[in-house]
């Protein structure tokens, strides 16, 4: 509801159109959803990412990537040049990396960077162990981290930041020489659109938009996006093309073959990986 600034019904149907493949037994409405201005509480907004650069890079760097995490990234078709340009590690061991966390920063610097839960018993490392661990780099400094599953299972796949939301991922792109900057869904598209030569940045979840300061620096450039093949994709891609042609960059969509969801699956078609 916070993140999409939609009301509580419309927030139920969001989640069963794209999440509960519309199984409903009650009829419809055909209405758009309606919105609320000024009324929810709002989780912190991108005005908080880098305020703890200093805790997430020391957490990427107690995390080295494993095994089993680079044979997951390769069975998604990611180069070794890819894996290390994008620095992507591993969780350990959750709980004694919390440990020396709470020992390098005490407990009051670690939840101010939503890195705490509270579990069955006690606050632990919101984390999990054994997760593939992307930062958000930014000029070399880590303001964000988010987290894998290092398999295909479909629980728990993604863990951020406590009430932190994520901003724009791969944000470095913008700073590259190139005619046309890709726009995508998620992390592993990002990592994939890179694979197949562009430069791309990635948004997140509910965080499905573009700050002022991140269009102002797409002027004077060609924008492609590559959405999800799905009704939320194509609404993003929709609302993202209508509002960066009315500053006057040029936008095209683009379209996946039918037989691929996203990116990655084009990615892993391309280099013959089922």
């Amino acid at each position: 509801m916070a993140m999409d600034n939609l009301d509580f019904l419309a927030a139920c149907r969001w989640l069963d159109d794209n999440y509960l493949n519309s199984i409903s037994a009650q009829p419809r409405s055909r209405r758009r959803p309606s919105t609320i201005q000024q009324t929810l509480p709002v989780p912190v907004q991108s005005s908080s990412h880098g305020m703890a650069p200093e805790v997430y890079g020391w957490i990427l760097d107690q995390s080295p990537l494993s095994a089993s995490g680079r044979a997951y990234l390769q069975r998604r078709a990611f180069s070794a040049e890819t894996i290390a340009h994008f620095r992507v590690g591993q969780i350990g061991d959750r709980t004694s990396l919390f440990r020396r966390a709470l020992s390098a920063f005490g407990m009051p610097r670690l939840e101010e960077a939503g890195l705490v839960m509270q579990g069955r018993y006690g606050p632990l490392l919101c984390l999990p162990s054994n997760y593939l661990l992307f930062p958000f780099l930014q000029d070399g400094t880590v303001t964000y981290l988010q987290a894998r599953r290092a398999d295909d299972g479909k629980e728990y796949r993604w863990f951020c930041p406590a009430k932190l939301l994520p901003p724009p991922y791969n944000l470095d792109a913008l700073a590259k020489p190139g005619s046309t900057i890709t726009i995508c869904e998620g992390i592993t598209d990002v990592l994939s659109a890179h694979e197949l030569g562009m430069l791309p940045i990635g948004l997140l979840g509910a965080m499905r938009n573009l700050g002022t300061d991140i269009i102002d620096r797409l002027i004077g450039r060609n924008v492609a996006i590559f959405a999800d093949a799905d009704r939320s994709g194509r609404s993003l891609a929709k609302r993202l093309s209508d509002r960066l042609a009315a500053r006057g960059i040029t936008v095209v969509t683009k379209q996946l073959p039918p037989e691929v969801n996203d990116l990655n699956d084009y990615l892993r078609s391309r280099r013959g990986i089922a």
